[in-house]
């Protein structure tokens, strides 16, 4: 098994960081956008509908897409299974906290707000665990419970990709990708599941949430792992970065007018528009996904302290965030004030409450490092030469 420490990649880092603070701020929305949530602002924004609705689209692939490439720096020939039980450690421990301490307040103020309880917070705790009530993904924690059930599944596929054969697939694939506008293509794959699976409910009814994810988040997860696993198709992605976002701004403007045009206008679609549709949508997520990694391979390539910090509290502020986020809106979102004053009000608090408990808890104790999915030990802030950590 290899054992020789692998560079350290501050873009991965930095990308993981905004990411999720990207998540963050998402979370800190859902109360003004359109779609139900858990508590609900009395006023909507349409601003803030087109945020929401632009992330849907590629935020979590790109969560994904981040964890795939960071599991091609953690795993090594011959280790699947040292991996596995490393990944079962660190994802489903902080699961079952966030399942049993996390997720019982967040159904307690979602059943209060759609008025379905009525009581304390204490009298509800019973109710929790009847089958209506019950969060067996811990509500936000659902990528955990994803990322682990995608990891157990794939990670056959990923040790062959590290073994000589895996790896002269891999060089085949990156020299058709170096072809002017080839790596456009792995939108294909991305617009075929897509055809079939219909998130967005086009030509019927949209299908269940779990079975959007279980179909649609795998290929990012696996394309993460393709794209940092060979130079050449890095370059092809720096390369084209460029065009890359502004595919992603025309396209984005095409999704907002056929978002309108389905919504207020009644727009309906036979075959093969559908397919030409959701082939848009499905470039459109792979552009934003390939600016992303082409801007950070090119221009986030340095370290600093606060980077060390920061993507080591990525995982116990994104098991932390959403609780804090509902139990201030709880509060603060029947207030006469403004949109943009309750967000300007919930997104620091939250920010705050949230960092003050990793610094002055989590970061400082074993028990609760472990229960968070962090090594036993603090490490110093200046960060190692090691692999980057595959969580997130």
């Amino acid at each position: 098994m290899e054992t020789k420490p692998v560079q350290r990649r501050h873009d991965l880092d930095w990308l993981r960081v905004l990411a999720f603070s990207g998540v963050f701020l998402y979370h800190c929305s859902r109360f003004f956008n359109s779609a139900d949530w858990h508590i609900k602002n009395a006023q909507t924004s349409a601003v803030v509908d087109i945020f929401t609705n632009i992330f849907d689209l590629w935020g979590m692939p790109l969560i994904f897409a981040i964890s795939g490439a960071s599991i091609f720096f953690a795993l090594r020939p011959q280790g699947g299974a040292r991996f596995l039980r490393e990944r079962a450690s660190r994802l489903l421990v902080p699961l079952l906290i966030g399942i049993l301490v996390l997720a019982p307040p967040q159904v307690y103020f979602d059943r209060l707000t759609h008025h379905q309880f009525s009581g304390t917070f204490f009298e509800f705790i019973p109710h929790f665990f009847e089958p209506a009530n019950f969060s067996w993904n811990g509500m936000h924690l659902w990528y955990l419970v994803y990322l682990f059930a995608f990891t157990l599944v794939l990670t056959p596929l990923f040790m062959w990709l590290k073994s000589p054969r895996g790896q002269k697939a891999i060089h085949s694939l990156s020299n058709f990708s170096s072809h002017p506008g080839a790596i456009y293509l792995w939108a294909i794959p991305i617009a075929l599941i897509t055809i079939i699976v219909d998130p967005f409910g086009m030509m019927k009814p949209s299908p269940a949430e779990a079975l959007v994810r279980l179909v649609m988040f795998p290929l990012p997860l696996v394309y993460g792992y393709l794209i940092y696993a060979n130079e050449g198709i890095q370059q092809a992605i720096v390369r084209q970065r460029g065009a890359s976002l502004g595919i992603s701004a025309v396209f984005s403007l095409i999704a907002l007018l056929i978002s309108l045009g389905t919504a207020q206008w009644g727009w309906k679609f036979n075959l093969p528009v559908f397919s030409l549709v959701m082939t848009a949508c499905s470039l459109l997520i792979w552009s934003y996904l390939l600016s992303a990694f082409g801007y950070g391979m090119r221009y986030l390539t340095f370290n600093h302290r606060l980077l060390t910090y920061a993507n080591e509290a990525v995982l116990p502020v994104y098991i932390l965030h959403q609780p804090i986020i509902l139990t201030l809106g709880f509060f603060i979102i029947p207030l006469q004030l403004p949109i943009l004053a309750k967000y300007l009000i919930i997104t620091p608090l939250a920010s705050c409450i949230t960092l003050g408990l990793y610094e002055y808890g989590i970061r400082r104790n074993s028990f609760l490092r472990h229960a968070f999915g962090l090594k036993s030990h603090k490490p110093e802030l200046p960060s190692s030469s090691m692999a980057t950590e595959p969580l997130s």
